[in-house]
């Protein structure tokens, strides 16, 4: 069977849009590239008692320039010595048309239909997760959140003795309870070596006198706000 892709990515919050000032500046970067952010809906699915959340899975439709793309991401996987500002779960997804995008939104078609069509050999193996942990539950669209992300070009960073190309990502996210959170992240690949990324992300950090905290994912922070809104 074909393996399971993964998202592997630091995710550090920090205290307002002023950090991506700092960062810019500390980058020498023109500030002109923070006026390039794109707008992304993220669509979540799950059963009205959020059987998929439970048990640490997500489907999400992102919204983004009139293209969608499907996301289901799995469970975080944490070894030993495991970091507070990285993620790293099974991630799955594939772009969609419009048309079965806007049906799948309006409950024409259900995320189970949509991945069995487009998910072509990992379509069974994701069916089988999502029938364990909602047994027959309907899933159905519970809302969004929006984001503006602004994609820094890509940065050489001093990484122990060598350099490493790294993609630095400034979300500001909009949840449904009103609270608008800001974060830094970098995406690696699985041949990375996180600790010595991570610490010379710190160190940049610490120069560029950027406050920054670990938080939790963007879904937890979705559905925390969808309990408070009510």
């Amino acid at each position: 069977m074909e393996s399971a892709a993964r998202e592997i990515e630091f995710k550090f919050a920090v205290h307002g849009k002023q950090a991506f000032d700092l960062l810019v500046n500390y980058l020498d970067l023109p500030l002109s590239v923070l006026e390039n952010g794109v707008i992304q809906i993220n669509h979540f699915f799950d059963s009205p008692a959020y059987c998929l959340h439970k048990r640490h899975f997500v489907i999400r439709l992102r919204e983004e320039n009139g293209s969608y793309t499907l996301t289901i991401k799995g469970e975080q996987q944490a070894g030993p010595g495991a970091s507070n500002v990285l993620t790293d779960r099974v991630e799955e997804e594939v772009e969609l048309a419009p048309a079965t995008a806007r049906a799948l939104l309006d409950g024409e078609m259900s995320p189970q239909q949509v991945i069995n069509e487009h998910f072509s050999s990992r379509a069974a193996a994701l069916l089988a997760l999502i029938e364990t942990a909602c047994n027959q539950q309907q899933l159905v669209n519970i809302g969004d959140f929006r984001n503006v992300r602004i994609h820094l070009p890509p940065l050489l960073v001093a990484v122990g003795n060598h350099d490493e190309r790294l993609q630095f990502e400034l979300d500001s996210s909009t949840f449904p309870d009103g609270r608008v959170d800001c974060e830094i992240e970098i995406e690696i690949s699985e041949q990375s070596d996180a600790a010595a990324i991570e610490a010379a992300l710190k160190d940049l950090f610490r120069q560029a006198n950027i406050q920054w905290h670990a938080a939790p994912s963007k879904a937890e922070r979705f559905f925390a706000a969808l309990t408070k809104a009510g």
